[in-house]
């Protein structure tokens, strides 16, 4: 019952995101909004916490639209949007729900005609609206008084303030048994835990926060479906992904496995933590995320067994994209062991593999010699190189596309032109012409068919592609500036230090 940044992105998209399928219960929602006769009246889903298109209707004379899908719509929390944009919230529970309001001030003037849960929630909305107004009195008052005895007074009245609200909602809660009103205000509500304390009587922070990671959910039910159609769960679900739980990819991976394995394993919460979390971490830009994405994959889309019945959302072909994906993720995430490469520098007749490097660091840098963006970033890396790299017993071992003649001829250009003077390797031509007749010419007396195909080894879908690896040619970093390079690895030497 707010106007939010959501309203916008409704209207922008407008995009069909299905508040309803085949078999949903039949629901009968009228609304009668004065001031806005004749407009068009969109009704629109709540979907994590994102508004989507629902349905829609033009309003009669006297402002009246009714939805009523012969498809019937999923229980949860929906928008009337009127032309502004602006709207006021639904809780559709119930198989018939009136309102009536007027566009000057769509909450202030909302009135239930029939729904018991939207007359409940509706007064509770009120009802901590004007606690929060005493609650904010108060706070100036407390603010402004610098007597000890007055602001105990004022602090006692913020105490009881709170303890209403709280009886409030177990009340409401309490008498609205198995309505999705009473379940919005559970959810909304903080979980009460007892202090934890050491011996010395001092609080224990570090036990606290187990206990309140293990009480999270404490106030949702995740059998419940209608739970993914409340913004509320979305906004609590993304703070327990993205701060909660600690940014390690292992740390989350466990974590999340644990969160999904409460949910009925196909229903649709089940479906939105596992695609949520998929997306997220395929799509971030933090490095080592990558494992989660690959871990997300490959436990819920792309499984030996297959359950194709547990992503049904999803069309078989994006299905096979995504797994293919993360299959050549999976052997790149940090903390794994390299593949194996071994490629010719420019006289095309040294094989250098990097494994063989002396070096404990080596960044491996896959280029095209016509990429723009390789050759703006790599004399930077390479000034880096001769001052500060080398002294930190870095290598760069630079792996080039030069299947050509002319991709040849430019890239030696370019080493000497730069002064590239770290190990200098590529795919060449003569390679790359004598490889596709006859691999075994090379296989396995210098290199492998992996390193030949090195593009679909390291997933170099674009250049330049970096990866840090150390002396046991794991990987520690990707994507890595000329500066993150350098700073990484003093930071792997001092952990190895201090682990010592």
């Amino acid at each position: 019952m707010r106007l939010t940044h959501y309203t916008l992105l409704f209207l922008a998209a407008l995009s069909f995101q299905s508040a309803h399928a085949q078999g949903d219960p039949k629901r009968e929602i009228i609304a009668t909004i004065s001031g806005a006769a004749k407009d068009t009246i969109y009704l629109a889903n709540y979907y994590g916490s994102k508004l989507y298109y629902a349905d829609t209707a033009v309003a009669d004379a006297k402002g009246k639209v009714i939805y009523k899908s012969a498809k019937g719509y999923k229980a949860g929390m929906y928008a009337i949007v009127v032309p502004g944009p602006k709207y006021f919230e639904v809780v559709v529970n119930e198989p018939v729900i009136e309102l009536t309001t007027d566009t000057s001030d769509l909450l202030g003037n909302l009135v239930v005609k029939r729904s018991r849960e939207n007359q409940v929630f509706l007064d509770y909305v009120r009802y901590l609206n004007q606690q929060k107004k005493e609650s904010d009195m108060l706070r100036t008052q407390l603010d402004a008084n610098k007597d000890p005895i007055g602001r105990n007074g004022i602090k006692a009245q913020m105490e009881a303030l709170d303890k209403a609200v709280k009886t409030y909602q177990a009340d409401l809660i309490k008498d609205n048994p198995g309505t999705l009103a009473a379940s919005l205000v559970r959810m909304s509500m903080a979980v009460e835990l007892p202090e934890i304390r050491k011996p010395d009587g001092a609080l224990d922070s570090a036990a606290a926060y187990y206990q309140y990671r293990d009480h999270y959910w404490d106030h949702f039910d995740l059998l419940d479906e209608r739970i993914v159609r409340v913004p509320v769960f979305a906004n609590k679900f993304d703070e327990y992904i993205g701060r909660t739980i600690p940014q390690f990819p292992d740390t989350i991976n466990t974590l999340v496995d644990a969160l999904i394995a409460r949910t009925s394993g196909t229903g649709d919460v089940y479906k939105y933590m596992v695609n949520t979390i998929t997306h997220k971490y395929e799509t971030s830009d933090i490095m080592g995320m990558d494992a989660v994405f690959v871990h997300m994959a490959l436990t819920y889309y792309c499984s030996e067994g297959g359950k194709q019945d547990q992503v049904d959302w999803i069309a078989e072909d994006k299905l096979e994209k995504l797994c293919e994906r993360a299959r050549k993720q999976a052997p790149l995430v940090l903390g794994k062991k390299a593949p194996y490469l071994s490629l010719t520098d420019t006289t095309e007749q040294n094989w250098i593999n990097f494994y063989d490097l002396p070096q404990e660091y080596v960044v491996i840098i896959f280029w095209d010699p016509h990429c723009g963006h390789c050759k703006k970033e790599l004399p930077d890396i390479a000034k880096l190189y001769k001052e500060q790299m080398k002294a930190e017993g870095i290598e760069v071992y630079c792996v080039a596309k030069a299947v050509d003649d002319v991709l040849m001829k430019d890239w030696k250009a370019f080493i000497r032109e730069n002064d590239l003077d770290w190990v200098n390797v590529g795919l060449t031509k003569t390679v790359f012409e004598e490889a596709k007749k006859d691999p075994r010419k090379y296989i396995p007396k210098y290199t492998t068919i992996e390193s030949l195909n090195y593009a679909d080894t390291y997933d170099v879908f674009s250049t330049p592609k970096i990866f840090l690896v150390d002396g046991e040619r794991k990987f520690r970093g990707k994507q890595l500036s000329a500066e993150q390079i350098v700073d990484l690895v003093r930071k792997l030497k001092e952990r190895k230090v201090s682990v010592k």
